[in-house]
This record gives C-alpha cells, sequence and structure tokens, in this order.
C-alpha cells in the first residue's frame, strides 16, 4: 500500500504541476490533497481547476484548508470592502475574484477530514492542521505532551499540514506525518514537499519528497497574473515567502498591524519597511530601496 500526501498548495501552478508529475512517476495506490489549494498565491484557479480533473481519479481524496474558509467568506454580502479591515484582506479578495461561482460552490462542499479503514493496515486519518481545528497545526517543535488534543485516538495514520514544516514522528500506536507545503515551504528549503507513505513489516512508514520546480516561473506568475500589483501591498510579502522559504506575513502582522490601525504608518509603507530589512533577501525590482 503507497499513499501520497500533499497540501497547502497556495496557487503556486508550477509547484504543483511538478509535484504531481513526481506522483504519477511513484504511483501510490492512494492520492490524499490536505486543504490550502487556494490563496497566498497568483494561480489559484489553475491549481483548483487540476486538482478538481484529479479528484474523481479512484483513490483520490481532497480537503477543505483554513484558506479555502478565508476565501469564501468573502461570499457573504455583508462582508465589508472598505477600510484598513479590506485592505488587510485584499490578498484574499483577489483569490476571491479570480475564482468563478462553481468554483466557489465547489470548495464549500469540500469536506473537513478523510477517515479511511483499510482492512489489516488499520484507519488512516486525514486532516488539514489537526483535530483541534483548521488553524491549530502540528510542528516539529509542538511537544508530546500537547499532541494527545491535536491527533485522533484510533488512528493507526494521521496526515496533515497546515504549517508548511514537514515532520515525521509518532505518538503511541499512530504515525503523525505533517507534508509540508507543495506551493509556500516555510523551512528554508524552496523545494516542494509532499509525502510518500508505504506500509511495510507490520507498521507504516514515510518520507517527505523534495521536488525541485521551476522557481523562476513561479516568481513571473505574480506579475503575469495581475497578483502583484492588483492584490495590493501584501502580495509582495508572498513572493519574498515564496524566494526566501519562510514565512513573512506572521512577523509583519505581528509588528505593523496596530501601527497601521492606529494611522501611524500607510499599509504600503509598512510593507516597504519591512522588506527593506537586510535580513529579508527579497528580489524584486520594481520595490523602492
Amino acid at each position: 500500500m503507497k499513499i501520497a500526501a500533499l497540501g497547502d498548495i497556495h496557487g503556486n501552478y508550477q509547484a504543483l504541476v511538478t509535484v504531481l508529475e513526481h506522483v504519477e512517476t511513484w504511483q501510490p495506490d492512494l492520492v490524499l490533497v490536505l486543504g490550502d489549494i487556494v490563496n497566498r498565491g497568483p494561480r489559484s484557479k489553475d491549481c483548483f481547476d487540476l486538482i478538481r480533473k484529479r479528484s474523481i481519479l479512484p483513490g483520490w481524496h481532497v480537503l477543505k484548508g483554513n484558506h479555502e474558509e478565508y476565501v469564501l467568506s468573502f461570499m457573504d454580502p455583508d462582508f465589508s470592502r472598505q477600510g484598513v479591515d479590506f485592505a488587510l484582506r485584499k490578498v484574499i479578495h483577489w483569490t476571491y475574484e479570480s475564482l468563478a461561482r462553481k468554483d466557489l460552490d465547489e470548495l464549500i462542499q469540500l469536506p473537513i477530514e478523510c477517515k479511511i479503514d483499510l482492512p489489516g493496515l488499520g484507519l488512516v486519518q486525514a486532516a488539514h492542521a489537526s483535530t483541534a481545528g483548521d488553524r491549530i497545526g502540528i510542528y516539529p517543535s509542538t511537544p508530546d505532551s500537547k499532541l494527545k488534543g491535536l491527533i485522533p485516538e484510533d488512528a493507526r495514520l494521521f496526515l496533515v499540514g497546515h504549517t508548511h514544516q514537514p515532520l515525521i514522528r509518532r505518538y503511541g500506536q499512530t504515525l503523525i506525518i505533517n507534508t509540508g507545503s507543495v506551493g509556500l515551504p516555510f523551512d528554508g528549503n524552496t523545494r516542494a514537499a509532499y509525502a510518500q507513505i508505504t506500509y511495510q513489516n507490520d507498521a507504516w512508514q514515510g518520507q517527505i519528497a523534495r521536488v525541485a520546480y521551476d522557481l523562476k516561473t513561479a516568481e513571473d506568475d505574480f506579475y503575469q497574473s495581475g497578483f502583484i500589483p492588483e492584490g495590493g501591498p501584501l502580495a509582495e510579502l508572498v513572493l519574498a515567502e515564496l524566494q526566501l522559504g519562510w514565512p513573512q506575513l506572521g512577523k509583519w502582522f505581528r509588528e505593523y498591524e496596530m501601527p497601521i490601525r492606529e494611522g501611524r504608518i500607510s499599509l504600503k509603507e509598512a510593507v516597504y519597511e519591512f522588506l527593506k530589512n537586510p535580513n529579508i533577501e527579497y528580489r524584486n525590482p520594481h520595490l523602492p530601496r
């Protein structure tokens, strides 16, 4: 039995195509897509179209992540499209506008978890982040004392994503695998990541496959799609995440959200000031230095 698990694609079409070619070569029996197919990247519709086509194949299971929920929040007609809140979510709104109504309707229908009982092999379970919710992840630094509330009690294999940081560890009878990210790895390695799992010697075994892809074309997609500049200044931070292989948005929000809300700095100024930090090797010839 062979299982491929992947997720956190985030609109990175170049990475997704390359990973799926790698998966096809490996020929798994099951393929699990763990959510965050869309948003935080420039080609969400193309990624969802490709996953949709594959999802009708035998053995494919596709889940919803928190970024699908972020995008779907704009279906609420009362959701504000003005002011600071909207400016801070303009990247998400850009993704929402790039998707057709059919896409949104299908995103709504995606399940949040998957359970597969394999005779003789035990229960395989998957979720976007953990059993505690789609924004509560399992990190390499998560201690064993915190795992009990994050994983199912009866699964032999539990597959997650969300953190963009791959891990493989055992807790009791359960092998826990965080697949890492196809589109935005956050471990300093810009190669796409997904998990290859096999059952051998009466136990599940896993490894993280790292796949090089055309990063330059992926960067070009940010401009050719209109994601930059139409997604607003925060789209620049997403491109920095792609180039660096490390998260940037969280750090930026912690440092600048309150000054922006208090009117002490503009959104654009805050992004440019952050990216001018000499410790951030962000490559964009259009960005003022």
